[in-house]
Formats: C-alpha cells, sequence, structure tokens
C-alpha cells in the first residue's frame, strides 16, 4: 500500500516587520518610511500555511519563544486550522523577527533575527527524526539550525523521503548536505553566495546550476523573481517564465509560496515541470497582495487561475 502523501515542513517562524520605503538606504542614510505594520512570517511558516490552504495534508515543526510574538503566532496557526502538535518552545531566546524592507516597485530586503528558530537542541532534533517515517514529503530552508537541516537531509537519504530544499538564505553550509534533495531551490542572490558565480547573463545562471548540481541532489530549481525559473536535471535546462497575475505589489512571501505550490502540485502527481508551472502561477498570484500570510492563496484562487491559464496557453 501506498504511504499517505503526507508533508513535513521543518523551518522558521518569525514576527514580521513590514516597512515601505522608497529605496534601499545607502550607508549612512537615513530614510524616512511611509508605512509600517507588523504580521506573521519566516520561510517556513509562509509554506506550511500555503501549503494548508492548498489543502495539502501538512504538519509543521518549528521553535518559538515563550513570548507575545509566540503566543500570537500560536493562535494564528490555529485560526488557520495549522496542526500545532510539533510547534516546540524555547526559554532563553525570543522569536524570531523578520525586518521586510519594500520599495516602490514591490521588491523586498529581508533583515532577520533568528532568535528561537536557531535553538534546536539533540533532543529536539532526535524527536523529529523519529517522527520522519510517517511522512512522504520533506520541504525545508536554511532559516534555522544549520545542524537541524544536515540532519535531516541525512535521515531523508535513509528513508527515501522527497526532500524540497529552498536553499535561503544563503548559509555557510557544505554543498554536500543536499545530495539527497530531489529538488534544491535558490534564488538568484542565494545561488552566488553558495558557488562563487556571480549571476549576470544567462551563462552565469547555467554555470551556477551545474555547481550546484554537483552537490548530489536530484534537481536544480533556479528562482528569477519576474523572469520566472530555470531547471536543471542534470541533462538540460527547461526555462519557465512567470505567470502575470496581475500588478506587483509586494514579493514578500512569493518564493514561499512557489516552494509550498511546488510541493503539493507533486503530491498530486504532476510531473516535475507541470509543477513548476502551477508554483508560477501561485506566485504570481501572491504578488498581488501585500504581507506575507495574507498574500498566500487558496486552492479555489490557484485553480481558477490555472483554468484561465491553461486557456491562454500558459500552461501545458
Amino acid at each position: 500500500m501506498e504511504r499517505a502523501k503526507r508533508i513535513l515542513v521543518v523551518g522558521s517562524s518569525n514576527t514580521d516587520i513590514m516597512m515601505h520605503v522608497p529605496r534601499n538606504p545607502r550607508s549612512g542614510e537615513s530614510l524616512i518610511i511611509r508605512d509600517q505594520f507588523t504580521g506573521i512570517g519566516g520561510k517556513g511558516s509562509n509554506r506550511a500555511i500555503a501549503l494548508s490552504r492548498l489543502g495539502a495534508d501538512v504538519q509543521f515543526c518549528c521553535k518559538l519563544g515563550m513570548d507575545a510574538g509566540g503566543r500570537a503566532i500560536a493562535l494564528a496557526y490555529e485560526r488557520e486550522q495549522l496542526s500545532t502538535e510539533l510547534i516546540l518552545y524555547d526559554e532563553q531566546l525570543g522569536t524570531g523577527t523578520a525586518y521586510v524592507l519594500i520599495d516602490d516597485n514591490g521588491s523586498n530586503t529581508i533583515l532577520s533575527y533568528m532568535g528561537a528558530n536557531d535553538s534546536f537542541n539533540r533532543s529536539d532534533i532526535a524527536r523529529l527524526t523519529a517522527l520522519l517515517p510517517r511522512f512522504q514529503y520533506l520541504s525545508l530552508e536554511l532559516e534555522c539550525s544549520l545542524s537541524l537541516i544536515e540532519e535531516l537531509m541525512h535521515q531523508a537519504g535513509q528513508l527515501e523521503l522527497c526532500a524540497i530544499v529552498d536553499a535561503g538564505p544563503a548559509r555557510d553550509i557544505a554543498l554536500s548536505t543536499f545530495r539527497n534533495a530531489y529538488i534544491l531551490s535558490p534564488n538568484e542572490t542565494e545561488a552566488a553566495q553558495l558557488t562563487g558565480i556571480e549571476i549576470i547573463k544567462e551563462a552565469d545562471a547555467r554555470e551556477a546550476c551545474r555547481k550546484l548540481y554537483e552537490s548530489g541532489c536530484g534537481n536544480v530549481l533556479l528562482k528569477r523573481g519576474s523572469r520566472g525559473a530555470l531547471l536543471y536535471d542534470g541533462a538540460e535546462f527547461l526555462q519557465f517564465p512567470a505567470y502575470p497575475a496581475g500588478q506587483v505589489l509586494d514579493t514578500t512571501a512569493a518564493g514561499d509560496c512557489f516552494m509550498a505550490a511546488l510541493t503539493y502540485a507533486l503530491t498530486l502527481h504532476s510531473n516535475l515541470p507541470r509543477a513548476v508551472q502551477y508554483a508560477n502561477i501561485a506566485a504570481g498570484i501572491s504578488v498581488t497582495r501585500r504581507g506575507a500570510i495574507a498574500s498566500l492563496p487558496w486552492r479555489d484562487e490557484v485553480s481558477a487561475a490555472c483554468a484561465r491559464a491553461e486557456q491562454e496557453g500558459y500552461l501545458q
């Protein structure tokens, strides 16, 4: 009997402080921000909520501080009907915080305080790895303890889990860590930091993908923002243009939405190219809205957009 297609998301959970700025400040410069608001984010949190809204069978493991931010986040997960069974708490460190600068073009720059996200200890890791056989898909990123990521990737290989890794934010981690990943997916900035290859031309992007592929992963999926995504499977490159769902207002959480939708599509037996298209469509919706959680679409919205995309010839 085929194992249930359950997804375990492990990653960060943050309080987001969003600030709208005319542009990124220069060194030594002070800028007046136009407005700010506080929300819930974190790369893991965004992926887990996006998967839940898409209808996936998902469990989320994160670590919060025992503070007001942590309590607010846990309550928000309950409202989203996302299980809090695997949430851990740190008694010393506070809940992670992300400071998000959003410019007039909707592009964002993020400064992260890791806090409890970086405090997974041996006991936490042992508890989590013991639960891995319950799942078929493992969704990871690098905004939490690297020792946790390394052990989970090792166990994924032992259990033959389908590991899908968002390679952001770029950290000092050996590429060999990703040898058991089915998909390794950085954006261009992260790919450049991980490989040392500055991506200016198309040839640079392909060279970076080849170097990342040498980690031993199954596929490299380079997220390219408004230019879509580039997939390399070790033999050929496939380019997937972004899907224009409307005016771009805010790109916060778009990459997380993309990764969640990609994983969800794969659980439905979509082939990888089709899953990338589905992910582009979901991310295309998210950038038309402001905020992190507020931007994440529901399954019916993505299904309707897919129907339009098929009529337009985007979805093959």
